[in-house]
């Protein structure tokens, strides 16, 4: 895990890891058939550590929903590797597959099925892990070096950013998180509504 907070997935390699634990890579494979085996075993470890908290008792789905986002934040937070392990070579891990179980229970019981659940619990968790990981990465966006070429820019456009730049420097990533996650449950408000009224 620490190897692969140094860089990009694409450079761990069990020469690498062999070289940290100061022995050879033949060893390794005593333990993992190959290097993806042992990523997806690390992304495995990771993701069955998350843990929802226990529900309330006739706890709202929007709720739930919403304890999740934030019970999958926190997670990303103590293991920001996770985003690079949840899935090795286009396939996802049981472990981030046990994590979507939640919101994908969650539709069920609203009355989404079939092509519809699959279609909304993806986007769903697509855009939990966008918005959480733009967040934690540090939001470049909103960060000083974000402007260092405004000059390119024509001037009015430099005008106008420079004018936006002064409220982006405010926004907190809590603040972004629960607006995001707001309009992430209000869209499937309206799609549960669609659904029960037809």
């Amino acid at each position: 895990m620490e190897l692969l907070e140094q860089g990009p997935v694409e450079q761990f390699t069990l020469a690498k890891l062999a070289k940290s634990l100061d022995t050879v890579s033949m060893a390794l494979y005593n333990y993992f058939p190959s290097r993806d085996a042992l990523l997806e075993a690390i992304g495995d470890h990771i993701c069955m550590q998350f843990e929802m908290p226990p529900a309330k008792p006739n706890q709202r789905w929007q709720d739930t929903l919403m304890q999740w986002l934030w019970t999958f934040k926190a997670h990303a937070e103590r293991y920001p590797i996770v985003l690079k392990v949840m899935g090795v070579n286009g396939n996802s891990s049981p472990g981030w597959l046990r994590i979507t179980l939640t919101v994908s229970r969650t539709l069920y019981a609203q009355g989404f099925r079939g092509h519809d659940l699959a279609l909304h619990v993806w986007l769903f968790c697509s855009y939990a892990v966008a918005v959480v990981f733009n967040e934690l990465l540090g939001s470049v966006f909103r960060s000083g070096i974000s402007l260092s070429h405004i000059d390119k820019l024509e001037p009015d456009e430099q005008e106008f950013l420079l004018m936006l730049r002064k409220h982006n420097m405010t926004l907190t990533t809590d603040e972004v998180l629960e607006l995001a996650f707001q309009q992430m449950i209000s869209n499937l408000e309206r799609e549960v509504e669609r659904i029960q009224g037809s």
